[in-house]
């Protein structure tokens, strides 16, 4: 089915996937999928996380959704997830790549171990990696379909204190210019949202460092959700390849 229409148009029979759909960005972009009519395949690592997450919207919107505990650091956890979302829905058109970490804290490469590095990178680059390969092989075999990436203002500028996580940002954001240019003649678009901080509960091992008047002037999860219903409701020959976002201090 071709994803085309109006702003904020209606999504009855699109069939879309989102990572770190337990909380966050990914949370609100399930829910405002869901309400305009998509099918919503949730996935994200903690099962029971995603149960409550899943619990807290309406009932009818939930029986357009289905749960599968996915880690997207796992080639084999994903391929699974993905797989059994096309048998049941027999296609993929939106993609939403959601799932992400945060550092523990500042830190400068020379006191960084290798177990964080890893961390970080296996969520927010591999993971984004292994998603991106295995719903494009299912959007290549209908030449259509939608993927968003969400990036972060880090993926354009570093501090010296958030290494691991621009580059693990940095890295993503290479991924999907390279995913633009492979597609480019294709129906297959993909962009990158790269906000600025958005208050979630990234922060709450930071609450000592960010104070409550910090994160009031914060981005909403929902505001991005907004503009992910705005990039799949713009017709096919529309390619918006990145939006940045950032707070409007007031």
């Amino acid at each position: 089915m071709k994803i085309r229409g109006a702003l904020y148009m209606e999504l009855t029979g699109i069939v879309a996937v989102v990572s770190g759909s337990s909380s966050g960005v990914g949370l609100a972009a399930l829910k405002a999928l869901v309400q305009k009519g998509a099918h919503v395949v949730a996935l994200a690592r903690d099962e029971q996380n995603l149960i409550n997450a899943i619990d807290s919207i309406h009932p009818d919107f939930k029986k357009n959704i289905i749960t599968i505990a996915t880690d997207v650091r796992n080639e084999t956890s994903v391929r699974i997830a993905i797989d059994q979302a096309a048998s049941k829905f027999g296609h993929i058109d939106i993609l939403i790549n959601a799932a992400g970490v945060s550092m523990s804290g500042k830190q400068l490469v020379q006191d960084i171990d290798l177990a964080e590095w890893n961390r970080i990178m296996e969520t927010n680059l591999t993971g984004t990696f292994l998603m991106c390969r295995e719903v494009l092989l299912k959007m290549v075999e209908r030449n259509n379909g939608y993927i968003i990436n969400i990036l972060s203002t880090a993926a354009f500028q570093a501090s010296g204190g958030n290494s691991i996580y621009a580059a693990s940002k940095f890295g993503a954001r290479a991924l999907t210019e390279a995913m633009i240019a492979a597609n480019r003649r294709s129906g297959i678009r993909v962009t990158s949202i790269s906000p600025g901080a958005i208050d979630t509960n990234i922060w709450t091992h930071k609450m000592n460092a960010v104070s409550q008047e910090s994160r009031d002037t914060m981005l909403k999860a929902e505001s991005i959700a907004d503009i992910i219903l705005f990039l799949v409701s713009q017709p096919p020959e529309v390619h918006i390849e990145n939006i940045t976002v950032t707070p409007w201090y007031r």
